[in-house]
């Protein structure tokens, strides 16, 4: 079904992550052996040298990243008496605090954990803090929770970014962007170490751009444990889905796996008007299209870990995701012709991934993917003026991915560092699509095969100062060969952040980056949405060179101002153009010369008493885009946009703990590509109820209450008028319910690469 969705807003989802150190974890238990929550834990050196502090979470465990060896641990709680252990390994063990004697009968602290820190030369935010109190149930909800960060169109944006992409603890994922959505929304936000922002990534991971990194805490010991969640949700149709993932550990092995299913609908109705030109004729056309879509998803995964030694450890993993009844029906009526399509489809896509980290800073990675996906259309079409006629399509694509990866970081001393490294990739693809019809259709048959190569090679180098100064710079240079083209490029990085105090933070961020078009854009095949829309393929389509830079202050930990740019050279996306030649409205793909934003972001949270907590986010950024051969015409055109933000949480009572969440945004007229997108708005509210000692919750949300979020779109221009109404019902309630067993514990999965997949 992906060759029918009609992008308007398109995103380049393309990122980058950092590095994990080692890390010093342990588990606080009381006289009782029960897991003690909120316990302070404080590293020192030796000698009494403050190095970082954490808090223990729900199950009693803490991490703290660092390398000094060996430490002291300071363990501090208002019920409990002090405690002081002195450690030299990474695992701490479990320490068990005795209760105090001399409590006192109530005391009250009032204070707030910080929401953001910059962690060699990262910012790094406090996930617990970011959703203290909202509705939340898991770590993809509570992303959504931080400055700047929001989901459009089931995918996270993050604001002054052209795209961004969602890793996990400084890797990029082997999974597809719903099986990473379903991790993290299975996964607990405690089990959350830390989330770090990065809008210029270094190399060693192989993604450029702007990166989210969701760092998980990592470790091993005898446990098992595991979580079961279900979600519902009702609007115009119904969807569900639901899953399990567990994982065993021991020292030095864990296995982990997961399952997931769950069946997406989904209604959209396109109605648009168009007065259209052919030579000295003007159609006056009006139509309606009816998408209706059902997809039942299989989403599993099977991994291994083993610990060789305190500073290396081999991964191996199997991933897969399967649907293999997938339906669509188009139907379009109007006063030019009236169209049905039924669709169907399947897809499986299967993944293995092998990585070794050894103990002198070598990193090796294997990965291999295997995509097969299969569609068959049958439409009959019903012009007001002519005779009836049908035909059928069979499409399918099929791609294998091979990539191997060699990255290595030495320690230079004085707080510098030196990393180098390799990639090669290799994808074989083929797309086609053929015709059967009583007429004479064989001439737009497709069948492209694609060889596709990919080599990288990086230096980079990064240093710390005690001044609170850190920055670091890069180099990547690129050989991209496929079918006759190839092209060297080269991608500079840098960041540089100044800690001034604890209150007053700044920092610089420098990032290039390429995107590549989809495997079926660059087909060149023909499919038609209904007797008057189609959508055209595009051979020869160039990949875009992407470059931003941000300018970011973060004053007393939570308030975050920003100015940031970003320029897209031969930037593809999809835009709407009336033929001419005949009545038909064409989609297609096609390289601007340049797309362009420079805009300023604020992010201002507010705390109103014990119960009331707000934050409000304002942006503002003018958008320019120009294409010098726009089908034969020069179209250039800059829009300024504004955007605002407000989220609420009430905390309604804590026995029993309800919490209620409402808010909203409003975003201003903008353009894309030849559309004029109207204004949009949403509101959403919810009521969340945690249970069974923090174990249990169960939420419900109404989203986009009033149905406003999808704009009216335009196109006005020379002889082109077009006007695309977007009734994507997106109005609806989702009931989610969680419930975690065994202290659970998630541990690093990768993500397969699919962005360019599909048709």
């Amino acid at each position: 079904m992906h060759r029918f969705r009609l992008i308007l807003l398109p995103l380049c989802l393309f990122a980058t992550a950092t590095a994990i150190g080692q890390t010093v974890t342990g588990r606080i238990v009381d006289e009782r052996q029960q897991p003690v929550a909120g316990v302070a834990v404080v590293m020192q050196t030796p000698d009494s040298v403050y190095v970082d502090a954490v808090a223990s979470d729900l199950e009693g465990r803490f991490a703290i990243a660092s390398d000094v060896r060996p430490y002291r641990l300071l363990f501090q709680h208002l019920s409990y008496d002090p405690l002081t252990v002195e450690r030299s390994g990474d695992d701490a063990g479990t320490v068990t605090l005795t209760e105090a004697t001399n409590l006192v009968d109530e005391v009250v602290v009032r204070g707030e954990r910080p929401l953001v820190k910059v962690e060699q030369g990262r910012l790094s935010y406090d996930l617990q803090v970011a959703a203290q109190g909202k509705i939340a149930a898991n770590a993809y909800e509570a992303l959504t929770k931080l400055p700047g960060v929001s989901e459009r169109d089931g995918a996270l944006t993050l604001a002054g970014a052209a795209g961004v992409t969602v890793i996990l603890n400084g890797k990029p994922s082997t999974m597809t962007a719903e099986q990473l959505a379903a991790l993290l929304k299975s996964t607990p936000v405690e089990q959350v170490e830390k989330v770090e922002v990065l809008y210029a990534a270094p190399p060693q991971y192989h993604i450029r751009g702007a990166a989210i990194n969701v760092v998980l805490r990592r470790r091993f010991g005898r446990s098992f444990s595991g979580q079961v969640n279900g979600t519902y949700e009702g609007g115009y149709y119904h969807s569900w889905g639901t899953g399990a993932s567990a994982v065993y550990s021991t020292p030095t092995l864990s296995v982990d796996a997961l399952y997931r299913v769950g069946e997406a609908r989904s209604m959209r109705k396109l109605p648009l008007t168009s007065q259209h030109t052919v030579g000295s004729d003007t159609f006056d056309i009006r139509q309606e299209q009816r998408l209706a879509d059902d997809n039942l998803t299989h989403n599993l995964r099977t991994g291994l870990s083993w610990k060789t030694s305190e500073k290396s450890h081999i991964d191996l993993a199997y991933t897969a995701s399967f649907t293999p009844s997938g339906k669509g029906d188009i139907s379009a009526t109007g006063n030019y012709v009236a169209s049905d399509s039924h669709i169907r489809d399947d897809a499986a896509m299967h993944n293995l991934a092998l990585s070794a980290s050894t103990g002198f800073g070598m990193q090796i990675g294997a990965d291999y993917t295997h995509y097969n996906t299969t569609s068959r259309q049958e439409m009959s079409l019903l012009p007001a003026d002519g005779a009836p006629s049908s035909f059928r399509t069979d499409a399918g694509q099929c791609i294998d991915r091979l990539s191997l990866s060699l990255d290595q970081s030495h320690d230079l001393g004085r707080q510098w560092t030196l990393d180098y490294g390799a990639r090669f990739v290799y994808v074989r693809d083929n797309d086609y699509q053929y015709y059967t019809s009583e007429e004479a259709m064989s001439d737009r048959d497709t069948d492209l095969r694609l060889d596709e190569y990919t080599y990288d090679l990086y230096a980079g180098t990064s240093r710390n100062f005690a001044s609170g100064v850190s920055f670091s710079a890069s180099l990547t240079g690129e050989y991209y060969r496929r079918n006759g083209y190839d092209r060297w490029a080269f991608f500079p990085q840098a960041s540089l952040s100044w800690m001034a105090s604890a209150d007053h933070i700044l920092q610089a961020e420098f990032s290039s980056d390429k995107s590549y078009p989809s495997f079926w854009d660059m087909s060149g095949a023909v499919t038609y949405l209904d007797g008057y829309a189609e959508v055209h393929g595009t051979p020869g389509l160039r990949p875009s060179s992407n470059y931003g830079l941000t300018l970011t202050y973060v004053l007393k930990q939570k308030y975050i101002f920003q100015l940031f740019g970003n320029h897209r050279v031969d930037a593809f996306t999809q835009s709407a153009y009336l033929s001419p030649d005949r009545p038909a409205l064409i989609y297609q793909t096609l390289n601007w010369d340049y797309m362009s934003s420079f805009g300023a972001l604020a992010v201002v949270p507010l705390r109103i008493g014990e119960r009331f907590t707000s934050r409000i986010t304002l942006s503002g950024f003018d958008y320019l885009l120009r294409n010098r051969d726009f089908y034969g015409m020069d179209y250039k055109r800059s829009k300024w946009v504004g955007y605002a933000a407000l989220d609420n949480t009430l905390r309604l009572s804590r026995k029993p703990d309800l919490a209620f969440e409402f808010g909203g945004y409003y975003q201003s007229e903008a353009i894309q590509c030849t559309y004029d997108i109207g204004a949009s708005w949403r509101l959403d509210a919810g009521v969340k109820w945690t249970f069974a000692a923090g174990k249990a919750e169960l939420s419900v949300k109404g989203n986009d209450l009033f149905d406003s979020m999808t704009p009216v779109s335009k196109v006005d221009f020379g002889e082109q008028r077009l006007r695309m109404g977007n009734d994507f019902h997106t109005r609806n309630v989702t009931v989610n319910f969680v419930y975690r067993f065994g202290g659970y514990k998630d541990r690093e999965r990768k993500k397969v690469d699919t962005s360019r997949f599909g048709h």
